[in-house]
């Protein structure tokens, strides 16, 4: 089984002296004039101050709510404001009595308001939970057997659908099988399972931003699968498969320029993989060593890609960031028309960032990663002055309270 919540960290491989010898490969001025869109740190606070990373981060249709997920299973609400930034709405309590290494795989809104909130963990679990009531209305698990054996329960990963009916879960590797667990969110009840799709941990599923019905499922056996969930099986369900003879780590929907559907791959190697997705044709590829380079860092060792975001005009914006120290450095391409090209240097980054969502409209980034700490990047124009600034940062006190809450 593959530990996600450690990966994409400096391979093996990498020796000690290539990770540590890295710098930039152009002086401060030509960094400068290298990236053509300016940022900077709008607001920023810690969500514990103990040794917690924040796993899974997602934000509402509009942008006024997040929910950040914990190493610790707890998941932590925070509003959003042009005006205030962040301020804490709501603190979802740890799983009481977590053991065996339990962590939350990830956190997604029920729907496109910012009301209710599914929450993913390791253990085989989604929990749902309305943000109004603060109490959990639903779980979802499976316990299905085959022939003696029970299914594999544990999960590394879920999504739910356009129309919030369909939840999926994606499980780790038990016996040599392999679970796509479909829920029925409104009844509440399982609907089925696809088992035949992968031969290793699913990583990542995303269901298509618009329609309900379009799956995509990516696994470390190094397969992408798409399905359309209106046929009856899952041998007629499979669309296409794709072998980007990797171990796939994040996969995202984008539409290009001409309204024409995209599958972009970020492997375990720290690669960066486009696939046009109706037939899994390859668009463009660029590995860890070619963005290093365009990124004007020394050290591939060091070049993390952390996340792929749809922007408004029909490109993709590859977030990356640097394992050395503290992760100080974050750095920002833009891909179009099967180039890569610099956008942004996110200067003050103070953790190794793991998760990150991405508003298009209003071209505003978040963060969050292994310092605890969520932050809000906006361009210069973008909001007003915030006097908190890039140099206070705000701690919410962790509360001792672990009473199970509902």
């Amino acid at each position: 089984m593959l530990d996600d919540d450690n990966v994409p960290l400096p391979a093996s491989s990498d020796s000690e002296e290539d990770v540590l010898d890295d710098c930039d490969t152009c002086t401060p001025f030509e960094l400068e004039q290298h990236y053509p869109q300016k940022f900077r740190l709008f607001d920023e606070t810690a969500l514990s101050l103990k040794k917690e990373y924040i796993l899974s981060l997602e934000k509402d249709s509009s942008l006024t709510r997040l929910a950040a997920g914990l190493t610790d299973t707890s998941v932590h609400i925070l509003d959003v404001s042009s005006e205030r930034g962040l301020s804490l709405f709501l603190d979802l309590p740890a799983l009481p009595d977590v053991k065996n290494n339990i962590k939350v795989c990830d956190v997604r809104f029920f729907d496109e308001t910012p009301n209710a909130v599914l929450v993913g963990t390791t253990n085989g679990i989604v929990r749902l939970f309305d943000l109004r009531t603060q109490k959990e209305q639903a779980r979802f698990e499976n316990d299905a057997i085959i022939g003696t054996q029970p299914a594999p329960k544990n999960i590394c990963c879920f999504d739910r659908n356009a129309n919030s009916r369909l939840l999926c879960t994606g499980t780790e590797e038990l016996h040599s099988n392999v679970y796509l667990v479909f829920y029925d969110l409104r009844e509440r009840k399982h609907m089925g399972d696809y088992f035949d799709c992968h031969q290793s941990d699913v990583t990542t599923l995303r269901f298509h931003p618009q329609n309900p019905d379009i799956l995509a499922s990516g696994s470390t056996d190094g397969l992408i699968n798409t399905f359309d969930l209106r046929e009856a099986s899952e041998e007629d369900a499979l669309n296409i498969t794709i072998n980007t003879e990797s171990s796939v780590h994040k996969i995202n929907w984008h539409k290009n320029v001409y309204e024409k559907d995209m599958l972009s791959c970020i492997t375990h190697t720290n690669d960066f993989k486009v696939y046009e997705s109706e037939e899994g044709d390859l668009l463009a590829e660029f590995e860890r060593d070619n963005i290093t380079e365009i990124i004007k860092r020394k050290s591939p060792a060091n070049c993390n890609l952390i996340d792929a975001h749809s922007t408004s005009d029909g490109g993709i914006l590859l977030l990356t960031g640097s394992n050395l120290n503290k992760g100080e450095i974050m750095r920002s391409v833009t891909y179009q028309n099967k180039k890569l090209l610099p956008f942004a240097n996110l200067d003050g980054n103070k953790q190794i960032v793991r998760e990150s969502v991405y508003d298009a409209n209003t071209n505003v980034l978040i963060t969050a990663g292994e310092g605890s700490i969520v932050t809000i990047w906006t361009p210069d124009s973008h909001m007003a002055t915030n006097s908190s600034g890039s140099s206070k940062l705000k701690a919410k006190k962790s509360k001792s309270n672990k009473a199970n809450p509902y």
